[in-house]
């Protein structure tokens, strides 16, 4: 493997790993915004989405209208 192929996919894999982790912190704080906003209990969970305590259960965010 030549030196040039090696920088390319160790640039190409922390640009990756940089997009995954802006892509997480976008998600947790807009799941945080989102409970402060309407005065609820909200958690992040990985490879699931933003979830919300309603009534001692933790529902996701996109199912709650099917819950309330």
């Amino acid at each position: 493997m030549s030196k040039r192929l090696r920088k390319l996919l160790i640039i190409s894999g922390a640009l990756f790993a940089l997009g995954l982790l802006i892509n997480s912190l976008t998600n947790r704080g807009t799941c945080s915004y989102y409970g402060f906003q309407t005065d609820r209990e909200t958690k992040y969970a990985a490879f699931v989405g933003c979830m919300v305590k309603v009534s001692g259960n933790w529902v996701l965010r996109s199912e709650l209208r099917a819950v309330q």
